[in-house]
């Protein structure tokens, strides 16, 4: 069974509970100072995976890692049932929150993507080696990140709200694309030279929009961009962006990006 090693899990953690550290923090301040309860448990899980981060950063090995490993997935496990809550909560106006939906439905899917490598590590499921599996996870995730900074723009920021515009289309546009490869597939082929013109596209377009990501996070942190848009927003996405193309290059043939998915998130 293709699975993970330890020094692949260790890097796994590494990224995966500083993504839902971010989205525990993304939620809290988006939540209505009248939503006590909801912000109490918000806080609870930035707490819980800032620890588990702090941990997963040390060299643990055999009985400390898979002791980790379990602890990270009950987190995880727990965190998920806490976006569904808020998810269910909200499409029936019963919570305020200033977080659409559909964001909010982007994080399960990404919480749900590191309980499936988890479970990998554990030798419950085997490891997915096909570049489409990733573009149907991080495209739709890429165009809702541009659609957010759209939202967060100050609507005199004209020119960036264009940019991200292109953006959300050229990622729907390859994303669709995708879907119909992952079609083609049930033919039993699984590499052909349209395939390789997608992985190529996409880590292309993936590298521009991270130094998009760059160039805006220094804007919003320098006041230079009007908006309520949080530069831990843009440094999130980078990270995300960053692991994308990381996965892709593993299974395809682009080359590994020149960045650290699990670099440490920026101080705000």
């Amino acid at each position: 069974m293709d699975t993970y090693n330890q020094e692949e899990i260790l890097f796994e953690h590494r990224f995966w509970l500083q993504i839902l550290g971010d989205h525990a923090r993304f939620l809290s301040d988006a939540l209505s100072s009248t939503e006590v309860d909801l912000l109490k448990k918000s806080n609870y899980f930035k707490d819980l995976f800032d620890s588990l981060l702090d941990n997963a950063r040390k060299q643990l090995h055999d009985e400390k890692l898979n002791e980790l490993t379990n602890l990270a997935s009950n987190a995880a496990q727990e965190i998920r049932c806490f976006k569904l809550f808020i998810i269910a909560q909200q499409i029936c106006g019963k919570v305020k929150i200033n977080l659409p939906p559909t964001f909010i439905n982007h994080m399960v899917n990404e919480v749900e993507e590191y309980l499936y490598i988890l479970n990998c590590y554990m030798g419950k499921y085997s490891k997915l080696i096909n570049p489409i599996y990733h573009h149907l996870l991080w495209l739709p995730d890429g165009s809702g990140h541009a659609s957010s900074i759209i939202a967060s723009l100050d609507m005199t920021e004209k020119e960036l709200i264009k940019i991200s515009k292109k953006f959300e289309k050229t990622f729907n546009d390859l994303y669709l694309r995708a879907i119909e490869f992952k079609g083609y597939m049930r033919s039993g082929l699984f590499e052909f030279p349209a395939l390789d013109r997608l992985n190529e596209c996409a880590n292309i377009e993936m590298m521009t929009f991270k130094q998009f990501l760059q160039d805006l996070k220094l804007a919003v942190i320098e006041k230079r961009v009007l908006g309520a848009l949080n530069p831990l927003a843009p440094d999130h996405m980078y990270r995300e962006e960053c692991y994308y193309q990381t996965k892709l290059s593993q299974v395809s043939k682009v080359k590994a990006p020149e960045c650290d998915p699990t670099k440490e998130r920026i101080k705000v």
